[in-house]
């Protein structure tokens, strides 16, 4: 089945790139991988070994919203994008009470959730406190650990769809996230959901952000308590199976590798890549030969201060959140 996404020229206009949702909506999705039968298994296959066990009764009030091969409550569209964790469960507190029902009842239909799960809907109740504190722990428990690294990846995303936004316009960007999941045949994106239907934007535009546990698939987020609010296409980030696996890794740094970063000509490599540049542009910038350029980011890279990410026969480099923590303090 397939959703029909039409687009103007204004809709065209306003199409919008955004950093990741944050760490809840990421917490949220990682619940839904787990509970689903019908998601990816092989790619989450390290990931899911090191946390087997991890969900715990403490974390009812939110996995009942998330029934198992069910229509998910949509928590993320409610808290909006949140950077870290406490923001996101102080949005959990505060939601709407009628916008969560709505929410609640929509997935009610889709497929039963449990009765208890709807005391989570009054505001200040001893519900919504606990699942506030189920978030925190889910959070705690299966993206906390790793989240130094998805966010990594994340942001490179980000970086990479700024890039094709700003080089080849909004067009350009809509054939770059084409995949066996979405085509663009302007003026309509067809994506690959559940159910069938036809969606005019109306001179809304449309957000494009990046997720790590959404799957291989595309997720499309509407907010049915805002007509007038843009949807949210949630698209897999594009990392690839090499960058995948290694956010799952308990490796770190080698002392080695980090020792190789003393040197005025590295640091001003690692202020060049703050902006996001490839190898070509960071040779460039600096001053220094192709090959130079190239091993100083391998260096980095092994020191976990940056990624890289494939733009078609170019890479992109992009700082890490620790590398960004070193430069603000050099």
């Amino acid at each position: 089945m397939v959703w029909r996404i039409h687009f103007t020229a204004e809709d065209l206009e306003r199409i919008q790139v955004r950093p990741t949702l944050g760490p809840l909506a990421e917490t949220v999705e990682a619940i839904a991988l787990l509970r689903c039968p019908q998601r990816p298994r092989a790619l989450y296959a390290r990931w899911r070994d090191q946390v087997k066990g991890r969900l715990t009764p403490q974390m009812t009030a939110l996995t009942d919203l998330i029934p198992p091969g069910s229509m998910a409550v949509d928590l993320p569209m409610l808290t909006g994008q949140a950077p870290t964790i406490e923001q996101g469960v102080q949005a959990l507190l505060t939601m709407p009470r009628e916008h969560l029902l709505v929410e609640m009842e929509f997935a009610d239909r889709a497929g039963k959730l449990p009765a208890a799960a709807w005391a989570v809907a009054e505001a200040g109740g001893e519900g919504r406190l606990q699942l506030a504190a189920a978030a925190a722990a889910a959070h705690q428990a299966l993206v906390e650990p790793y989240w130094t690294r998805i966010h990594s990846c994340l942001h490179a995303d980000h970086i990479a769809r700024l890039r094709t936004l700003a080089a080849g316009g909004p067009e350009r960007l809509l054939a770059s996230v084409q995949s066996q999941w979405i085509r663009w045949r302007p003026p309509v994106l067809e994506v690959l959901l559940p159910s069938d239907s036809d969606m005019s934007l109306d001179g809304r535009g449309i957000a494009l952000m990046p997720s790590v546990f959404v799957g291989q698939s595309p997720m499309l987020h509407t907010n049915p308590s805002d007509p007038t609010a843009a949807p949210w296409l949630i698209l897999p980030t594009t990392c690839g199976r090499i960058e995948q696996s290694q956010l799952w890794s308990n490796s770190r740094p080698r002392g080695a590798a980090l020792a190789a970063l003393v040197g005025r000509n590295r640091a001003a490599v690692l202020r060049t890549i703050a902006d996001g540049c490839s190898t070509t542009e960071l040779a460039d910038r600096v001053g220094i030969s192709l090959a130079a350029a190239s091993q100083h980011a391998s260096v980095l890279r092994d020191a976990g201060l940056i990624t890289t990410h494939r733009q078609g026969s170019a890479v992109l480099h992009v700082l890490t959140p620790l590398g960004t923590e070193l430069l603000h303090a050099g």
